[in-house]
């Protein structure tokens, strides 16, 4: 959002929150059990009112049922850290894993892509507090558009 801002560009997201189960590989991301409660947000991000990046994050229920931050946009903090930050929970870590591939029928619709050769960049994402992960996240952004550039200091 910030690079749509940087871009003299008005960013813009849509979200939709809501109680799910999570499937097998988003329970081993969480370290869960298949079919635990999760709170399950899909995201559609805009600029200028055209789609630059489609995303879906899912948090166990086990953690933010009954808090301020059950649903992640209806709270009284924004982004993860400073979310979970409210209740308790102290996020230290984040990891990402990076892939390409070809962009299925739901982000071509999402994404506003071409029907045929479009590829998406992929961005799995999950966020740790002392170990235990609390949120992870599917990034997806057009493969034609973006580059991703990671600068991490050394110690």
């Amino acid at each position: 959002m910030r690079d749509a801002t940087a871009a003299g560009q008005r960013p813009t997201w849509e979200h939709e929150s809501r109680h799910d189960v999570a499937e097998e590989r988003i329970a081993a991301r969480l370290e869960i059990e298949p079919g635990a409660r999760v709170m399950r947000t899909d995201y559609r991000y805009l600029a200028d009112d055209s789609p630059i990046q489609i995303s879906t994050s899912w948090e166990p229920l086990s953690l933010t049922a009954g808090t301020a931050i059950e649903r992640p946009e209806d709270g009284p903090a924004v982004g993860v850290v400073a979310r979970f930050d409210t209740i308790g929970v102290r996020i230290d870590e984040f990891a990402e894993r990076v892939t390409a591939r070809a962009a299925d029928t739901h982000e071509i619709e999402r994404l506003a892509l071409p029907s045929r050769g479009s590829y998406v960049l992929v961005v799995e994402r999950t966020y740790y507090a002392a170990g235990r992960p609390v949120e992870t996240a599917d990034i997806v952004f057009p493969g034609d558009r973006y580059e991703l550039l990671y600068r991490v200091p050394v110690e």
